[in-house]
């Protein structure tokens, strides 16, 4: 197949969105298709730095996205975009192929836990009123973007279950969750230190942005619990995209030897920075999927997660145990613990547990599972196509 794909995003793969499409771009390659993409950089190719012309720039890239693709519709047979990135009806992009409409994260869900945010934590900084005007103005014509692209596409592509039953019984939808390549899953279990030294090293590590959304206003309690049983508990947050001072302020505590905060690194060293953790935690309150989680169970750390759709489908089945409701700082710190406490035989058995998980998530196979959907749903488009045009 020619497929293109589209993201509002820049084509790099340390953004966890557009990882998602480089990678399994570069599986479906390995498979023999055809890939070519469009994206935030093709679109814009002068770099910036400025928050409101990014913004600026994603409200702009549908319209630059269709431009695209009317000029050499015919060279592709299906148009894999995420979700808002191309909100336009398929004649108006002379399009005959299978446009698909990729969720990294229900659009609805985020709105929603947004809302929620407001009102449980009050005292966020909302920054200017100009800057909170803008950003409304923003969210709800991503908002718009998104539910257009929803209606207008041949066939949505969800990253979870729970995400199905938000969609209209007769939209045509597929279920296909996100992966590792298997380099990268060796990488990250070959590097894993010896199961007792990780053990005895009584840390506690985190993968993810610094955000409300992520869990950071849970940090602090889960801290003290953890903490108050095990003295000797330490703490790693990778990734936070953020001041140390602003992580510390959140968890207040001063800087000390048991909190260690790496606020970014290159993809390639995180097997290292995992090495010789104990236990993963991962307390979001709303996820598309959850690749943080995945690439800790692939490096032999049992995490825990709050019950959101996107962590569910990945543990749900196998390990029911690591997921607790979403909210919930006590059962949450009790899992950690319970983790920390353990006999090394029952350790290394969580540890066989985590990789097996991460085995079950792996871009060649997802790759030729959604090919093979694809080309079922284009027979589709194509047939419905002939049959409009002979009707």
């Amino acid at each position: 197949m020619r497929i293109l794909r589209i993201v509002d995003l820049p084509w790099d793969r340390r953004l966890g969105a557009a990882r998602i499409f480089v990678e399994l771009s570069r599986a479906w390659e390995a498979a023999g298709h055809e890939v070519s993409h469009y994206c935030l950089g093709d679109a814009f190719p002068a770099a910036t730095s400025s928050p409101a012309v990014s913004a600026w720039r994603r409200l702009r890239f549908p319209a630059k996205a269709a431009a695209f693709v009317r000029k050499d519709a015919t060279r592709f047979d299906v148009i894999d975009c995420i979700v808002g990135a191309l909100p336009v009806r398929k004649e108006r992009l002379n399009f005959a192929g299978l446009l698909v409409a990729r969720s990294i994260g229900s659009h609805r869900l985020y709105r929603d836990f947004e809302k929620m945010a407001r009102k449980r934590w009050p005292d966020q900084p909302r920054g200017k009123l100009s800057g909170r005007i803008f950003y409304t103005i923003f969210q709800r014509q991503l908002l718009r973007n998104s539910e257009k692209a929803m209606r207008y596409c041949d066939l949505v592509n969800l990253p979870n279950e729970n995400e199905l039953e938000e969609l209209e019984p007769s939209k045509p939808a597929i279920v296909q969750p996100y992966g590792l390549t298997e380099q990268w899953r060796q990488k990250l279990m070959e590097m894993q230190a010896p199961a007792e030294t990780r053990l005895a090293q009584c840390k506690i590590s985190f993968i993810g942005m610094w955000s409300t959304r992520k869990g950071a206003k849970d940090w602090c309690q889960i801290i003290r619990r953890v903490r108050a049983i095990v003295p000797a508990a330490q703490f790693k947050f990778l990734g936070t995209l953020t001041e140390n001072e602003r992580v510390l302020r959140d968890l207040e505590v001063s800087v000390c030897d048991w909190i260690e905060i790496v606020p970014e690194f290159h993809p390639d060293e995180l097997p290292k920075l995992l090495s010789d953790s104990t236990v993963g935690a991962f307390p979001t309150y709303a996820e598309g999927f959850g690749l943080a989680l995945l690439e800790q169970l692939a490096a032999g750390i049992p995490t825990v997660s709050y019950d959101a759709p996107g962590p569910r489908s990945i543990l749900q089945r196998t390990l029911p145990e690591l997921l607790v409701p979403v909210g919930n700082v006590e059962k949450f710190s009790e899992a950690l613990i319970q983790t920390l406490c353990a006999d090394l035989t029952s350790y290394r058995k969580f540890i066989e547990r985590c990789a097996e998980v991460a085995r079950r998530f792996l871009w060649s196979t997802i790759a030729k599972e959604t090919a093979h959907l694809y080309e079922a749903h284009l027979a589709r488009v194509r047939n419905n196509s002939e049959f409009s045009a002979h009707g």
